[in-house]
């Protein structure tokens, strides 16, 4: 154990001001020469602390320094990997709404009304029976005509005949007047009749060459419009046929007239098919 007597407060306060001399530091210059003064300087500081200072105590000091430290360090380093404020746990609550079970309220039946009385019966008096008249009784008729008082007259004015007598014949009825009907014109279309366009030659037809002439039978109204076509003579085609019934359908025609009446009736035209 060193036998270097201890210093004061005063002394002590001296060394580690001219340590910590902030001033003496912001003068250091970085030369060689400075820095070997201050070198000198600290080993001289340093052997100065160690003669106040045991070398023991002081390894002792510096020992439970780091130690200190190094708890520190770690507590901050486990501090920072968990976290400061730990989250409670949801704890998840389940609720069930149970619909109350609604007792209807009892029906209650209103009083029955008391039943009505009995109608009272009046019975009517018969009415006075009249008197019943007196039957007056007449005394029979003496018979006063005979046979012979009926006298039937002779027809004289009538002219006498031998012959049976025969009826008159009853006269004839006059036959109905003869009503003379005017003469009936008919119905007329086709194509180019009242610029009626010609029908669409099919594709297919055109393609095969086939040819031909429809004959159709239309039933014109009164206002010239076709009411039903028909096909009076084919073809020989189906396709060529549809086609000019197609085309009749909206064609306009020239109604036919009894006198100047525009009447039903019927057209009768062929719409012939030519390839150019």
């Amino acid at each position: 154990m060193s036998t270097t007597a201890l210093k004061t407060p005063a002394q002590h306060s001296t060394i580690w001001d001219s340590l910590s001399d902030k001033s003496k530091a912001r003068r250091l210059v970085a030369t060689s020469e400075d820095f070997d003064k201050l070198s000198e300087r600290v080993v001289s500081q340093w052997s100065r602390v160690d003669q106040i200072i045991p070398r023991n105590k002081l390894l002792a000091l510096i020992a439970v320094v780091v130690v200190a430290h190094i708890i520190g360090l770690t507590g901050f380093i486990n501090a920072l990997h968990q976290p400061s404020i730990v989250k409670p746990k949801k704890a998840e609550v389940i609720v069930e709404f149970i619909k109350p079970e609604v007792i209807p309220p009892p029906v209650i039946e209103p009083p029955k009304p008391p039943p009505p009385p009995p109608p009272k019966v009046q019975r009517a008096d018969p009415p006075p029976q009249a008197a019943k008249p007196a039957v007056l009784r007449t005394a029979p008729a003496a018979q006063t005509i005979t046979a012979n008082d009926i006298v039937i007259q002779e027809n004289t004015t009538a002219v006498k005949t031998s012959g049976p007598v025969v009826a008159e014949p009853t006269p004839e009825p006059a036959p109905p007047p003869v009503v003379k009907e005017e003469p009936l014109v008919e119905a007329k279309g086709g194509v180019g009749h009242l610029n009626n366009p010609s029908p669409e030659y099919p594709d297919f037809a055109a393609d095969q060459g086939l040819e031909g002439t429809v004959t159709l039978r239309v039933k014109v109204l009164p206002n010239g419009k076709p009411a039903e076509v028909k096909v009076k003579k084919s073809s020989g085609h189906g396709i060529l046929d549809d086609a000019a019934v197609a085309a009749a359908k909206r064609w306009a025609f020239t109604p036919a007239k009894r006198g100047n009446t525009p009447v039903e009736g019927w057209a009768i035209f062929p719409v012939e098919f030519r390839l150019q």
